[in-house]
């Protein structure tokens, strides 16, 4: 009896052992594929850094060009601004030169059309001047073209493009009592006011007629003046 126990406790021990035996293979298996896994793993992640650094690198060469055209650009317009100053400053110079041509252009056009028989708002004056500057030391003005006579005086601001932007109605009528004030002997006499131009622009003729002011024009080869609302000041 005891020696068939004996038996039975012999194949049961082989039968653990077996079991052991091959759970150890398996176990040994999964430890080979993890190792085998690991490896692939290590490997692919060496491969992407190495991808990474070299796109990295890439990108900070890249940068760097990037930075570097960026600084020649500023560079370049830099430049180019400073330029453009200097040709606007030549422009602005050579234009406010064209301006001052045409001013004095429109000032000896009226001025040489007054000179030949003196007649200003039906009334004959004696002596015309022009380009007359005065000053008492509290107050001046300058004058384009003054027309004078023993009992009037008329006072006419002369611009090439007459706009409201270069003539201001209030400063023109400011301009009376600093002539009387300089001219006293003219200080009871008729003053009339007027603006010649060679072209009047955004409704000012009007506005200068509604405040009593005569308006000088060239059309074709006349001078033309217009003085049925001038009043005297």
């Amino acid at each position: 009896m005891r020696n068939e126990n004996q038996l039975k406790s012999d194949q049961s021990f082989e039968s653990i052992y077996a079991s052991l035996k091959e759970t150890h293979q398996v176990f040994k298996e999964l430890v080979r594929e993890r190792k085998e896994m690991q490896k692939e793993y290590d490997k692919e992640r060496k491969e992407m850094q190495k991808e990474y650094d070299k796109e990295r690198k890439e990108m900070q060469k890249e940068t760097k060009e990037m930075k570097k055209e960026t600084r020649e650009m500023k560079k370049e317009l830099e430049k180019m601004y400073a330029e453009s100053r200097k040709e606007s400053k030549e422009l602005n110079r050579q234009l406010g030169g064209i301006s001052n041509s045409n001013g004095d252009v429109a000032e000896a056009y009226f001025y040489n059309a007054l000179k030949r028989d003196k007649t200003f708002v039906n009334e004959k004056f004696d002596h015309i001047k022009r380009n007359l500057s005065y000053n008492n030391g509290e107050k001046g003005a300058e004058f384009d073209i003054i027309l004078f006579n023993g009992k009037s005086a008329a006072l006419i601001e002369v611009k090439y493009n007459a706009k409201p932007e270069n003539i201001s109605v209030r400063r023109i009528i400011s301009r009376v009592e600093i002539f009387k004030l300089l001219y006293p002997e003219y200080k009871n006499h008729n003053i009339y006011l007027a603006v010649a131009a060679m072209t009047f622009r955004n409704g000012l003729e009007q506005r200068l007629h509604r405040n009593g002011i005569a308006t000088i024009r060239q059309m074709g080869k006349k001078m033309v003046v217009y003085d049925k609302e001038v009043k005297v000041f």
